[in-house]
């Protein structure tokens, strides 16, 4: 039984009735789920079709909450129908499940149908088809791309399915019935020159031959109209053919009525396809026979071509072009799109490799000449002058509906001489520049294979039965292809001209990154050689004080992060970050390298591969020493910095002078730094590996030490825990004791966050050495921490004892943020041991002491533990008020951890104040933000209704 409907306002089905859905963004969440049925569709994609580029701080959790909703709506409480699903949701539906799914089934039956011969099979069930819509299809979701597109697709079926339809009823002899639906129907489509032929034929089979031939003068004057073109070929031999039906002489009167002279007869089929046959030229290549994916691509530029999807001037030349680097099958996805829409260029296709990315490209003078040559002009007409070439060619193509497709151009100069100057023709470009000073283009920014599309190219040639017996051989090879074609197909060719290879044999020899580009080796396909195309074209650099991007590219082979910024790669070339930009944007329009965000550039991973192979190459070893050298310690610096912004009473290691090294970012405040940190973790995770890796000790320990207060705000404690793994065994290769107790003391407290006993071990031998080398500061820090983890075994006596000494150690070296911190953790201490009172005074004054440092984060803390406390005693509006505050507080410091703590026991709070549905609301928040980080213990707890759990 069908449960959505969207051809028409979204309606979900409760029971035997259909319901709206009143909250606009309910409806664009489940749109958006709908449009892509048994789909996971990311939480950052459904934040996008909610609020475009401007989300909301917690938009996220609101996400999660609507989710909730419209799982109440569709009365499926336990999520197995709206299923979470991580990056974000599915929606889990059959065929018949939504009306859209059902409509394209049902047509599809009817296509069938028509094709063997049963046009009255096909209009039943084309009708019963069409019946599904009720409007325009999800009328009522609040427009975005994607709603638009899938909006636009949906109502180009229905139009295929109503030709189809009225087809179907003509050769069951319905004209008479045929006509005023089809009059509807050009009404809203006056272009759509299938229905015109539809029409004409419906009239001439009625018996109204005359209004038949009037139909074609009005087709044309819409479509010449509008496009400033004729009709089709098909629809002007209709006409003809009508025509030669009228054989009433001209100017004899017939029923009251003068009949006009006939146009001119047309000339014989025959001699006329021999004539145009001659002066047509139809170079296209052959279409790819296992061409795979793209189909979004495909569609996009099949309507650029045709003019279905253009937009703009109806009087200027359709032009698409798509961009992309070496091996993406730029070439195989122009010429599939090229066949897809060559009928609709009946005069022709040109077809031309310019040779752009080879060291001697084609000039636009010798193009021009042989297209002259391939449109019949004769050799001896052609003109010298290129300039007068290009006229004449605009010339010969003016009233010629072609299709020129120029593959491999170098740059908008080439391109421009080649251009027709008329709309009745269309251009296809491939390029591995962006080409953004082509005026008028559509440009298809091509990227590499999804899994599923690479898996179903890798199929297509190797063949079901092999991937089926090696499936994880296959997603190694797979993954060591990164989605790109070229490599794809490489691979796969040579396992099927080796039938006693297996794919994990194939797979084995991808492993080493060093011969990786050496395996993707296929008769004259080979990775390495399309990526030496681009790489040996990059212009040099214009500016004295930058660098050549040929450079640029080598040095950025030596960074083993997933991505970099323009000033960490100013750091990684010893450049001005101005100078490093030009070059990244350089890289970025020759496609060696991708802008994934704003400052934000990343290698596709066989070009990584590339790029590391060239700099072990062509740059000298002192050379890529000093330069990775200043990239990490620049993020050492710049991550000191960071922590300094967003907790400057934190307990520090100061660093030494800057000397040469290259200045770190400043920040302006706490959300400066943090936003820093949430773009570069990944990379700083990388660093301190690659930092240990490249034996730099001190840079691999002290990189990731200060950034603790944000791995904390942030909860993002396996990377913490990952990075002080390698930063201790750095400090203790460096034999830095300070930095070893830093190390270990973060480490420690890393690992009783996430429950992990080993800890306690670390924070003891941190305390030791703290003792040792008489560091009271690091000793009050580390004793706070281990007096933690002793409360969490049992050992509570210890507990207090560590923390009254930490608190003696804070006061005696003037350290107010830690006696802050000690006052907290003793009042925490004191609430375990059902000490409660003594607790609150505890927390009352670390919250004073916060106050009067200005300490934000601490504020709220303290505030949290006031609001659990007066829960444990059953004050509930005294707690409630607490944790609201405490709640604005970690809101406004970014502490998502805390955040969701506090929400947790927030809800607790507002469930004994008998408010139920605002409990939901903070416990659902608090489960989403958990899950966010990772820790999907808390989060299951909340869901299963044990938010209570633990709380005293």
């Amino acid at each position: 039984m069908m449960r959505f409907r969207l051809l028409g306002p979204v309606e979900v089905r409760a029971g035997e009735d259909w319901r709206g859905i009143g909250a606009p963004k309910w409806r664009s969440v489940l749109a958006a789920l709908l449009i892509h049925p048994g789909q996971i569709v990311s939480a950052d994609a459904l934040i996008g079709e909610l609020w475009r580029d401007e989300p909301p701080a917690r938009a996220a959790n609101l996400v999660s909450i609507y989710v909730l909703r419209l799982r109440r709506l569709m009365d499926d409480p336990d999520g197995h129908l709206l299923v979470t699903r991580a990056p974000g949701y599915l929606l889990r539906v059959a065929g018949d499940d939504t009306d859209a799914l059902l409509f394209e089934a049902m047509v599809r039956e009817g296509r069938r149908a028509f094709a063997a011969g049963d046009p009255e099979g096909a209009a039943s069930r084309l009708t019963e088809a069409l019946g599904l819509w009720y409007g325009r299809p999800l009328a009522d979701v609040p427009p975005t791309p994607l709603v638009e597109a899938e909006a636009e697709r949906l109502s180009e079926l229905r139009l295929g399915a109503d030709e189809l339809r009225i087809t179907a009823e003509l050769a069951l002899g319905g004209h008479d019935q045929a006509v005023a639906g089809l009059r509807r129907l050009l009404a809203d489509h006056p272009l759509r020159e299938g229905l015109w032929l539809l029409l004409m034929r419906a009239l001439d089979g009625a018996g109204r031959h005359a209004e038949a031939l009037e139909a074609y003068g009005q087709a044309r004057d819409a479509i010449s109209g509008q496009l400033g073109v004729d009709p089709g070929a098909e629809l002007r031999q209709l006409h003809a053919d009508l025509l030669a039906k009228d054989t009433a002489p001209a100017g004899v009167i017939t029923a009251g009525v003068l009949n006009p002279p006939a146009e001119p007869a047309p000339e014989p089929r025959q001699a006329r396809e021999g004539r145009r046959a001659a002066l047509r030229p139809a170079q296209l290549p052959a279409d790819i026979a296992d061409f795979t994916g793209r189909d979004e691509q495909v569609k996009r530029l099949s309507d650029l071509l045709s003019g279905t999807g253009a937009s703009g001037d109806p009087g200027a030349v359709r032009i698409a072009v798509v961009a992309g680097s070496g091996g993406l099958g730029k070439t195989s996805l122009a010429v599939h799109a090229a066949h897809r829409v060559r009928r609709r260029f009946p005069d022709g296709q040109l077809y031309v490799d310019l040779l752009g990315a080879t060291a001697a490209p084609f000039l636009p003078g010798d193009v021009l000449a042989r297209f002259l040559r391939d449109l019949g002009v004769d050799g001896r007409d052609i003109p010298v002058d290129e300039d007068e070439r290009a006229a004449r060619y605009r010339t010969t193509l003016a009233r010629r509906r072609m299709l020129v497709v120029l593959d491999n151009a170098r740059d908008a100069a080439q391109v421009r001489p080649l251009l027709p100057g008329s709309a009745s023709s269309a251009v296809l470009v491939t390029t591995r520049s962006r080409m953004p000073d082509l005026a008028s283009t559509k440009l298809v920014d091509l990227n590499v294979l999804d899994d599923d599309e690479a898996l179903t190219l890798f199929v297509k040639v190797v063949g079901e039965e092999r991937v089926a017996a090696e499936p994880e051989a296959t997603a190694e090879l797979l993954d060591a292809c990164a989605g790109l074609p070229l490599a794809i197909r490489i691979c796969a060719a040579r396992l099927v001209t080796r039938s006693g290879w297996t794919i994990r044999a194939m797979a084995g020899r991808l492993t080493d990154e060093h011969r990786r580009l050496d395996e993707m080796r296929a008769g004259d396909l080979a990775v390495r050689a399309s990526f030496e195309v681009s790489f040996t074209s990059l212009p040099p650099s214009t500016d004295k004080q930058g660098i050549d991007p040929a450079r640029a590219f080598r040095l950025l082979g030596l960074w083993q992060g997933p991505s970099i910024s323009a000033a960490a790669a100013a750091a990684l070339f010893g450049v001005p970050e101005y100078s490093a930009e030009d070059a990244l944007e350089v890289l970025v329009d020759t496609h060696l390298l991708e802008s994934v965000a704003t400052d934000r550039y990343r290698f596709h991973d066989l070009l990584r591969v590339y790029a590391a192979g060239r700099a072990e190459d062509d740059e000298p070893a002192a050379e890529r020493d000093a330069a990775i050298t200043r990239l990490l310690t620049w993020y050492m610096r710049t991550a000191d910095a960071a922590a300094a912004a967003v907790s400057p009473h934190r307990y520090n290691i100061v660093l030494d002078p800057a000397g040469t090294d290259p200045p770190p970012l400043a920040f302006a405040g706490v959300d400066d730094a943090l936003a820093w940190y949430d773009s570069e973790r990944a990379n700083l995770v990388a660093a301190t590996r690659q930092a240990a890796g490249s034996g730099l000790d001190e840079v691999a320990w002290r990189l990731p030490a200060p950034l603790f207060t944000m791995f904390n705000r942030r909860g993002n404690w396996a990377d913490c825990i990952a990075t002080h793994r390698v930063a201790l065994e750095s400090a203790r290769r460096a034999s830095n004791r300070p930095g070893e107790a830093w190390v270990l003391n973060n480490l420690g407290e890393a690992l009783g966050f996430t429950r992990e006993t080993e800890g306690i071990a670390h924070l003891e031998q941190a305390l030791m050495i703290r003792r040792e080398i008489g560091d009271h500061k690091g000793e009050a820090q580390t004793a706070n921490n281990l007096a933690d983890a002793y409360v969490i075994l049992g050992r509570k006596d210890e507990a207090l004892d560590l923390l009254r000494r930490a608190l003696e150690l804070n006061r005696e070296t003037g350290n107010r943020y830690g006696e802050g911190v000690a006052l907290n953790n003793l009042g925490e201490a004191f609430l375990d041991l059902g000490r409660t009172e003594e607790a609150i005074d505890c927390f009352h004054r670390a919250h004073s002491t916060f106050a009067e440092i200005k300490v934000p984060h601490g504020v709220g803390y303290a505030l949290h533990n006031v609001g659990r406390s007066y829960l444990s005693l059953g004050r509930d509006a005294e707690a409630l008020e607490h944790l609201r505050q405490a709640l604005a507080v970690h809101r406004a410091t970014g502490d998502r951890h805390r955040e969701a703590f506090t929400l947790r026991f927030l809800g607790v709070a507002q469930s004994r104040a008998a408010r139920p549905a605002e409990a939901e609301v903070s416990w659902a928040q608090a489960a989403a933000i958990f899950d966010a980080l990772g820790d999907h213990a808390q989060a299951d707890e909340i869901r299963t209704g044990q938010a209570e759990s633990g709380i005293s």
